[in-house]
């Protein structure tokens, strides 16, 4: 076996791993949502699921709020198994595995975002009377791996492009 075989194979089966992951952590989020008691999924320091379970929000608060992380983490999980798609079919430096790192990259980024807020939104819904705390936390280190994963993905899409050129040429 070449060791291409070997990339495209250990490709598929992280391809078919992400898939299984998806739909386990889609039923634990529908199992915690649903049925009470449960708290299998916890986000952040798991304030949301206390406010809920409290009753101090109500179904459709959690829902809205929790619908951005959602969308975010189930297009990472398709563009993450596009990704390993484009491998298994060998599929390495090609237009459509550009775009698979592309949206990787920007979802993070946009979860950084609302990462940042998240905690704040929370304190707000939880405080009572008191003044919430206003601040907003933003790690150095997830700019900057932001930003150089933003960087890497570019110079990877021109080294492409001067590649396609290359091989057009001759």
């Amino acid at each position: 076996m070449s060791q291409l075989d070997r990339i495209q194979r250990i490709s598929g089966c992280l391809r078919y791993t992400v898939l299984l992951s998806a739909v386990v952590l889609a039923c634990a989020v529908t199992i915690t949502l649903f049925v009470p008691g449960q708290d299998w999924v916890i986000l952040g320091d798991g304030l949301l699921n206390n406010l809920f379970s409290s009753g101090t929000i109500g179904m459709k608060l959690m829902l809205v709020l929790l619908t951005p992380i959602l969308i975010i983490l189930a297009t990472g999980m398709y563009w993450l198994q596009r990704l390993f798609r484009e491998y298994q079919l060998g599929n390495f430096f090609t237009d459509s595995s550009m775009r698979c790192y592309l949206w990787l990259v920007w979802l993070k980024a946009a979860a950084f975002v609302y990462g940042m807020f998240w905690p704040m939104t929370l304190s707000n819904l939880a405080s009572t009377g008191v003044l919430p705390d206003p601040s907003v936390t933003i790690e150095a280190g997830t700019v900057v791996e932001i930003i150089v994963l933003i960087v890497i993905v570019h110079v990877l899409k021109e080294a492409q492009q001067i590649h396609d050129e290359n091989k057009a040429f001759v």
